[in-house]
């Protein structure tokens, strides 16, 4: 997998590319409450990301913030290798997640390079109709027999009963396309972050179609349900998202 995969997907992994969830019985109840309320605390994550062989890439910072009814994810990736610099673009993303009946949902999305107002991406969820628009596109119609999810914050924070993901096929919408993945059985690991151990809940999805594609998410085993690390994966090479600060620093 060269540098490219990573402009494909990075977008895909934590940002705007992603569709809220249709009622779950997973995201809700005091856990759900709890963790949303933990990332507004926190405001903003770091990650360091690496490719490969811990090539550097550089760093994607993410602030969230409430704004009346909504919540509001601004993820900016900045790159700092050279190399890396010819194959990926800058960018900020913007969701916007709105409270529905106790839940978060995401209701659009947009991107935009630094230092220009020009939206060079968006999407907008229609969930009466149940379509994901895209401007200059037709709309993406979800399949009736599977769920919208997403991985991206704050949701992964706040899966009140991650069990219940094992299994289920869930809808991924990135700016430009949908994917279907399917969620393994979570399991629990201990991870060394920053050369300190942490009790983790390891949360991994399957590409559907794609032998080896899969998205993995250690979250905090606790109610704040914090990424710790993320790896996207292909063709047997990783892309590396790690949290810089670390939840209790």
């Amino acid at each position: 997998m060269s540098l490219k995969h990573i402009s494909q997907n990075t977008l895909a992994l934590l940002m705007a590319l992603l569709v809220g969830n249709l009622p779950n019985p997973a995201l809700s109840g005091n856990s759900h409450d709890g963790a949303i309320q933990a990332i507004l605390e926190r405001k903003a994550f770091t990650y360091r990301i690496t490719h490969g062989n811990d090539t550097p890439i550089g760093e994607l910072e993410v602030s969230v913030s409430s704004q009346g009814g909504a919540i509001l994810v601004v993820s900016s990736l900045k790159i700092s290798n050279a190399l890396a610099r010819l194959f990926l673009d800058e960018y900020i993303v913007r969701n916007r997640f709105q409270m529905d009946h106790g839940q978060l949902v995401l209701v659009s999305g947009e991107a935009w390079k630094p230092g220009s107002p020009e939206i060079i991406s968006s999407y907008l969820i229609d969930r009466e109709r149940g379509v994901i628009q895209y401007p200059g596109q037709e709309s993406v119609t979800a399949p009736a027999d599977v769920e919208f999810d997403t991985l991206d914050f704050p949701i992964a924070m706040s899966t009140a009963d991650p069990e219940s993901l094992a299994g289920t096929s869930v809808l991924i919408v990135g700016h430009r396309k949908a994917s279907l993945y399917q969620y393994e059985t979570p399991q629990e690991e201990t991870i060394t972050l920053w050369g300190k151990k942490h009790e983790a809940l390891k949360v991994t999805r399957n590409k559907s179609g794609e032998s080896g594609r899969r998205v993995s998410v250690w979250l905090t085993n606790d109610a704040k349900r914090i990424p710790l690390r993320i790896v996207s994966s292909k063709r047997g090479m990783d892309s590396l998202f790690e949290l810089e600060e670390l939840p209790d620093g």
